[in-house]
């Protein structure tokens, strides 16, 4: 997995991940931890994205934040390092498709979510369906949000906010 090809928030958010999965005392970092992480998000893609499709970004958490506390925990002193699941792996595998599909050359937080749409096991695609964020959900609100615009650096973030002023 190459993270030079992730944007920067795209990177923070992996980063986040593993540090709310050694907070939780999660040994693995789940496609869970990194929706969560994802929706934390005040700034970017993510907030008017979720209000295009009509979505609760807190109502989101809270059922995030269960989700997560129904994971299984290990405790003593062998904690150590989260690691990436296999699950998570698929979902960032996956978001370099959903990259690539689209032409753009850096992963971003609405390629992760992409990608965890498409996953068929765990709660993180069942609980964003439930809350109307599907692939054609995301698909038609980035049309509006990005336009034609690629994502052809590591900080697409800050152009979003300057066309959002």
């Amino acid at each position: 997995m190459r993270f030079d090809k992730f944007t920067l928030k795209s990177q923070e958010v992996v980063q986040a991940s593993q540090q709310l999965a050694e907070k939780l005392g999660h040994q693995q970092i789940e496609p869970e931890h990194l929706v969560k992480v994802i929706l934390e998000q005040k700034e970017g893609v993510i907030p008017p994205l979720l209000g295009k499709i009509g979505a609760g970004q807190n109502q989101l958490l809270q059922t995030f934040d269960a989700a997560l506390h129904k994971l299984p925990k290990v405790s003593g002193t062998s904690l150590g390092q989260a690691y990436i699941s296999p699950r998570a792996k698929t979902v960032l595998d996956q978001a370099f498709v959903e990259a690539e599909q689209v032409k753009d050359e850096f992963v971003s937080l609405e390629h992760i979510l992409l990608a965890v749409t498409d996953e068929k096991k765990g709660e993180a695609a069942k609980i964003l369906a439930s809350a109307g964020i599907t692939r054609d959900s995301i698909l038609k609100a980035l049309v509006d949000i990005r336009g034609g615009q690629r994502i052809t650096d590591q900080n697409p973030e800050d152009k979003y906010q300057a066309l959002e002023r």
